[in-house]
């Protein structure tokens, strides 16, 4: 603890003040080093649009060009490659979606060939030959292309079948793997991320992968199939003017190049402003009612609108580039259908060509450019599917909590030999294995001892300074002290919320970094500020904390916790719904049924978090005296702002800026007149 320190003396802090002046002086001219380089490097450092250097931008023009740089995508191929993965989890129907769509193309695109005998008949009777031969030339001819558009019609109505299938289950797989992440991912996480940011990741970025695997993937497909098997037709009827035109597919492949670079990035950015926009409005619909009470409706319609704004801007920008395509494509190949005709009719005056021959041809040189402009279009859901893919595997690869114990909770009977492991009757036990192989039994009776324990939630701003305390099994310890004092963040350490960085807790003896976290939180209740309920009846919400309680036991909570009365006159009783966060009953009996949810729990070590904050004076009395009774022979630890409630402590410990400045029993603290009988007396707060 800090007042166990050896005080500095004058050389020390002479010492001390002449290394502090160095350091400073170091670090100033590693700054100014690294200021002069930065400059040096940023002068006349122009991008290939003549964008401005650094050091002439307008900090505006600094924060966009950060803006850029910041969501243009990190690694496109390698998120398509994973994306490729979860899809081909299903390779024998993705085969067969493979067979299908060449097949249904290839049948598509040489039904065209069928018309070559249509147009040469014609040709025939415009040269005076038989009539009726021609008219059954042709009719065979027709008959052929509908047989042939069936069976491609059929073709596409069985591969699109089956890959709404296979969309479905990938889907799936995703978002159990992303929800089953979530879950063994810190509390540090969610605390820096919005609920409406990663909703957003289960809705938005999901849906547009949804949409690649649904049609996308099979257009891309169909679309390179035709194209391939189009040009090769082309070659085969001319290969002069198929060459003379493959200067278009060299300028498709540039325009798709240049828009689709373009568009990244865009693509990117409107998912995150989308899950902003999300997050905003989750925020919004649980504050709605502070937002009246303070009449802030027509600020929060500016802030949303300035945030729906910026989502439409990004999505305009992004749509009208992705959009070019196809009016460029279009372009193209009307240019091209041009140069080709031209080169065609001279051919056929030259009699190098016939023309039924070459009108076959101009339908290929037409439908050439539609499978290049397909997967053109395309690219802009495969561009913004891979952007939603992105941040999706950007929650999976976030490190999930480490957890390196080895101890477990176990129920177990004593005999003669020692202990025996029980499923149900036994008494609770922490199984410690030892080097030698065996194992160790030690009773669970929630002996908690907190040494010297450091802790910062960021880095260089230090929440608890050495703090030590402890409570033996069946005690109560009370923490009181100013808000923000760090209070809430002892009890966060010891359920392992978060790892201490210098000192130890102990349970029995046990350093809580060598059992394993679900073990650890298994023999604790927890009765947090803010009452979670989910939806659901009140019988289910308070057997959340013992999920094989019968109905006799949750009863017997609810008339421990006090929250029987008011569930009793409750129309369904106990069978009465909840709806989401409790809307439909106030947040004196939300906290109640959460307290019962604690006492049903039956676990030895209770933490109590300002658990009577939200309850009246009489309800918090009528709680009080439940609590006696359910803190029999528990190791209790209890945050609160409330003194009154912490008097019969058997140690109370007054916490100041993360540190303990007093400790001792109700009467110990008003006879010493500090800090805790300031807070008891309310002096403090007069002052």
């Amino acid at each position: 603890m800090s007042e166990n320190k050896t005080p500095l003396t004058e050389k020390d802090k002479e010492n001390k003040t002449e290394q502090n002046a160095a350091g400073n002086e170091e670090t100033a001219k590693t700054k100014s080093t690294e200021k002069r380089k930065e400059a040096h490097s940023s002068k006349g450092r122009k991008s290939k649009k003549g964008e401005k250097p650094e050091s002439e931008m307008t900090e505006e023009e600094k924060k966009e060009a950060e803006r850029k740089k910041r969501n243009k995508p990190k690694d496109a191929k390698g998120s398509a490659k994973r994306l490729i993965g979860y899809i081909t989890k299903q390779k024998s129907w993705l085969i067969v979606v493979a067979l299908l769509v060449v097949l249904a193309t290839v049948v598509t695109v040489c039904s065209s060939l069928i018309m070559k005998p249509v147009y040469e008949a014609i040709e025939s009777v415009l040269k005076g030959g038989e009539a009726n031969a021609a008219f059954s030339k042709i009719t065979k001819a027709l008959f052929a292309m509908t047989l042939a558009y069936i069976i491609s019609s059929l073709m596409n109505y069985a591969y699109t079948r089956i890959m709404l299938s296979v969309s479905i289950k990938t889907l799936t797989n995703m978002r159990r793997e992303l929800f089953n992440h979530m879950q063994g991912l810190p509390i540090s996480y969610f605390d820096k991320h919005k609920t409406g940011e990663i909703m957003s990741h289960f809705t938005s970025d999901i849906g547009r992968v949804s949409d690649l695997v649904q049609s996308t993937f099979v257009n891309l497909i169909s679309s390179t199939i035709q194209a391939i098997v189009t040009i090769t037709i082309m070659v085969i009827y001319s290969w002069q003017i198929t060459l003379t035109i493959t200067v278009a597919i060299f300028l498709m492949m540039m325009t798709v190049m240049l828009i689709t670079k373009k568009c990244q990035p865009l693509f990117k950015k409107q998912q995150e402003t989308m899950a902003k926009s999300n997050g905003y409005i989750e925020e919004y619909v649980r504050g709605i009612k502070i937002v009246k009470i303070f009449c802030h409706e027509e600020r929060t319609k500016k802030e949303f609108a300035e945030i729906n704004e910026e989502y439409r801007r990004i999505g305009v920008k992004a749509n009208i580039i992705s959009g070019l395509m196809s009016p460029i494509m279009s372009m193209i190949m009307r240019i091209n259908y041009a140069v080709a005709l031209a080169i065609g009719a001279s051919l056929v005056v030259k009699k190098k060509m016939e023309i039924p021959k070459l009108i076959t041809y101009l339908q290929y040189v037409s439908q050439y450019g539609s499978p290049v402009a397909s997967i053109a279009s395309s690219y802009s859901t495969l561009i913004s599917a891979l952007a939603g893919a992105e941040r999706v595997f950007a929650v999976l690869d976030t490190p999930t909590e480490t957890d390196e114990g080895k101890v477990t909770l176990v129920r177990t009977i004593k005999n003669i030999m020692g202990y025996d492991e029980e499923d149900e009757n036994g008494e609770l036990s922490w199984k410690v294995p030892n080097e030698d192989g065996t194992v160790s039994y030690v009773p669970v009776k929630c002996d908690v001892n907190v040494k010297d324990v450091t802790f910062s939630y960021v880095e260089d701003k230090t929440v608890l300074k050495d703090v030590s305390a402890h409570a033996n099994s069946g005690e109560k310890l009370a923490f009181v002290g100013s808000t923000g004092a760090g209070k809430t963040t002892i009890t966060n350490l010891i359920n392992r919320f978060y790892e201490i960085e210098q000192g130890e807790i102990t349970i029995d003896g046990i350093n809580i970094k060598d059992i394993r976290k679900n073990d650890l939180r298994s023999s604790m209740a927890f009765v947090l500020q803010d009452s979670k309920l989910f939806v659901g009846t009140i019988k289910d919400n308070i057997r959340y904390g013992k999920l094989d309680a019968t109905d006799e036991e949750i009863i017997e909570a609810a008339k421990l916790s006090n929250a029987h009365s008011f569930i009793e006159k409750l129309p369904d009783g106990y069978d009465t719904m909840i709806r989401s966060d409790g809307t439909n009953i106030s947040i004196g009996q939300a906290q109640l049924i959460t307290i019962a949810r604690a006492a049903v729990s039956g676990r030895p070590l209770l933490v109590l978090d300002e658990a009577t904050s939200s309850v009246d004076t009489r309800t918090e009395r009528l709680i009080e005296i439940g609590m006696d009774k359910l803190m029999q022979d528990k190791t209790v630890f209890v945050i609160a702002h409330r003194l009154s409630t912490v008097r019969n402590s058997d140690e109370i410990v007054v916490v100041e800026s993360g540190e303990v400045i007093e400790r001792g029993s109700h009467k110990d603290l008003i006879d010493l007149g500090g800090k805790y009988y300031q807070l008891y007396t309310g002096a403090f707060e007069m002052n």
